[in-house]
Order: structure tokens, then C-alpha cells, then sequence
């Protein structure tokens, strides 16, 4: 089995990242091997970013 079979198997990102070493070499111009790989990465809250910027970086003003 290819190592492009195997990682399409995988269903979690926990999993993706424990064998991640065998996938180092898949070739990620692979549109297949992209979808697959962005279904796994966890979702992330963009609730700080409006419109690709970034809207506030500290809760509060740091001291300097």
C-alpha cells in the first residue's frame, strides 16, 4: 500500500500527527492529499480577525 493510500485512511488529526514522519514525503501538490490534509488540521476560531486582519492582538495595553 502507497503511503498516499495510508494517509488517506487516517480520520484525525491525532492520528495524522503520530505518523506523521511516514507522511513527510507525500506530494502535497496532490489536490487530494490538500482536501484530505485540511479535513484533518483542527478548526480554528478566527474571532479576532476581520477580513484577513487582524483586529486586536492584547486584551489589554501591555506595559513598557
Amino acid at each position: 500500500m502507497s503511503s498516499k493510500e495510508d494517509f488517506l485512511k487516517i480520520r484525525t488529526y491525532q492520528e495524522y500527527d503520530q505518523r506523521r514522519e511516514e507522511f513527510k514525503n507525500l506530494d502535497l501538490r496532490d489536490k487530494e492529499i490538500l482536501k484530505h490534509l485540511e479535513k484533518l488540521f483542527p478548526k480554528v476560531d478566527n474571532s479576532d480577525f476581520e477580513n484577513g486582519i487582524i483586529t486586536e492582538v492584547y486584551k489589554k495595553h501591555p506595559s513598557i
